[in-house]
């Protein structure tokens, strides 16, 4: 994807990108950000209403919803347990699925919104995250101000960067815990990587769920 409008922005994918053949950030929302940030999003799984009809061919947990406040689309939050499998290898290969339809989801919603006036990054404020490299990407991104759409293309490179580091090292997963690995130091950029794309998912549910309020209002 081209990413033409915020320099800042074009940086922090970079590093993201760049930082992927030595590091990895990680990072989830239900996890580690701080949900005071998150204002009322409709991101849990426990206080969701789907209006929508799911495929009986659906494999992933992770699905699109409306918000029955403001009608406004939301993406499901990432699940905490681990994916149903016969072997461990099956179930880590279901984990790096949902992470790529996770983010996909969240490229997308974030593009449907729209909004073109610049923004913060609203949850990834105070975000802690256990790599350190990546916990310097954090700390600037923390200053800069994106579009919808440029949210959406960050999520996408942070989202592909955490599915390409869960899924080359399938050759050192735990087989009791098999989306997690023996190497703790990569282990910790995975997490932060988690952490992160979770966050930005947080806030395109949060501006969604923004552009729906206005819309109920202009009614």
């Amino acid at each position: 994807m081209t990413l033409e409008r915020s320099p800042s922005k074009r940086q922090f994918l970079k590093l993201a990108l760049l930082a992927g053949g030595a590091a990895t950030v990680a990072l989830a929302w239900p996890r580690g950000v701080n949900a005071g940030s998150l204002g009322n999003s409709s991101t849990s799984l426990d206080n969701i209403t789907t209006i929508t009809k799911t495929s009986t061919l659906k494999l992933s947990r992770v699905f699109r919803f409306y918000d029955p406040q403001t009608g406004a689309p939301q993406i499901s939050a990432f699940p905490e347990t681990d994916p149903q499998g016969e072997t461990p290898l099956e179930i880590r290969m279901k984990h790096f699925t949902e992470i790529e339809n996770f983010t996909f989801m969240g490229f997308v919603l974030a593009h449907e919104s729209g909004g073109t006036k610049p923004k913060p990054i609203s949850t990834i404020t105070g975000l802690q995250v256990p790599d350190s490299e990546f916990q310097s990407l954090v700390n600037l991104a923390q200053t800069d101000s994106l579009t919808d759409e440029q949210l959406g293309d960050t999520l996408l490179d942070v989202g592909i960067n955490w599915e390409h580091f869960v899924a080359s090292n399938d050759s050192i997963l735990i087989p009791d815990q098999p989306t997690k690995i023996t190497d703790a130091a990569m282990q910790a950029k995975i997490d932060s990587l988690d952490q992160i794309t979770e966050a930005l998912v947080a806030e395109v549910n949060l501006r969604s769920i923004d552009k729906g309020k206005r819309r109920h209002r202009n009614l």
